[in-house]
């Protein structure tokens, strides 16, 4: 009888037929397919790009094209060259700007991270090992505020930016 009852109320207060629930408050394909690519899960982030093509052109069309060429480079980080790791990097970037993706971690850690360590140490005492060092950094991620720190630091009075 309680079921009965819960049921015809629930019947009663459904919408009528044909009319669609307004649009939740959700995110949209678009930033559903960036969180999935920041977890680094891009099979679900290139699903929710495609997805997205039909409400949202204008960014997700693009989104999935980056996911794409983004996916195929990922497959290949340990084999990158630094003009390769150069390219992924700013791929990145155009998918997230503020946050990097969980994938590109293994990439930056490899040409940016660890070569500005070794830079710092030997900054100490091999002046020119450091400044090469600092300029592969540079040359993969270009803005890169410290190795350019680094770099004005260690030549004082030239321009630390080429």
């Amino acid at each position: 009888m309680l079921l009965a009852l819960t049921l015809s109320l629930i019947v009663v207060q459904a919408p009528p037929k044909g009319v669609k629930p307004p649009p939740g408050p959700g995110p949209s394909a678009y930033d559903s397919a960036k969180l999935f690519f920041l977890a680094g899960d891009l099979a679900a982030a290139q699903e929710w790009a495609r997805r997205g093509i039909k409400r949202e052109p204008k960014t997700c069309g693009p989104l999935n094209k980056q996911l794409a060429e983004y996916n195929f480079l990922a497959n290949h980080i340990d084999e990158f060259t630094p003009e390769q790791a150069r390219d992924f990097l700013e791929l990145d970037r155009k998918i997230s700007p503020t946050v990097r993706g969980k994938i590109t971690q293994k990439a930056f850690a490899h040409f940016v991270t660890k070569p500005l360590e070794l830079a710092h140490s030997q900054a100490k005492g091999d002046v020119p090992r450091a400044l090469q060092l600092i300029d592969q950094v540079l040359f993969v991620d270009p803005k890169n505020a410290e190795a350019l720190a680094l770099k004005a630091e260690l030549t004082p009075g030239k321009d630390a930016g080429r």
